[in-house]
């Protein structure tokens, strides 16, 4: 289980998260582990989502997690931000149909300084 070390300062949230929680999930990915995150979502509401993850892309210059969401039953992107923590399961996932990367990628590129992120 990973944690993320987001902080709150006067109610802001600070938009970096860990490069453990990032290998946690290239791990998911990579090896197709189901995963379960607790997410801060809009609303500024905690949930409890479990997820068979499938890529990141960057969407408004902040990284995202595409999953398979089985409490909406439908794809998700998830910022990496906004994770507060992940745990990943022994279980894994087979492939489903119907995912379409270009659905969830935004219009920007990764710069260099997202880039030191992964480092």
């Amino acid at each position: 289980m990973q944690k993320n070390d987001n902080q709150r300062d006067s109610g802001r949230r600070k938009m970096h998260y860990s490069p453990n929680l990032l290998s946690c999930v290239n791990n998911a990915i990579d090896n197709r582990v189901l995963v379960t995150i607790e997410y801060d979502s809009r609303e500024n509401e905690q949930t409890t989502r479990k997820l068979e993850p499938m890529a990141l892309v960057y969407k408004n210059r902040k990284r995202n997690l595409v999953a398979w969401c089985h409490l909406r039953e439908d794809w998700r992107s998830f910022r990496l931000d906004r994770i507060d923590m992940v745990k990943l399961h022994t279980a894994t996932f087979d492939l489903r149909d119907g995912f379409n990367i270009e659905e969830f990628e935004g219009d920007d590129e990764p710069t260099e300084e997202d880039d030191e992120e992964d480092e």
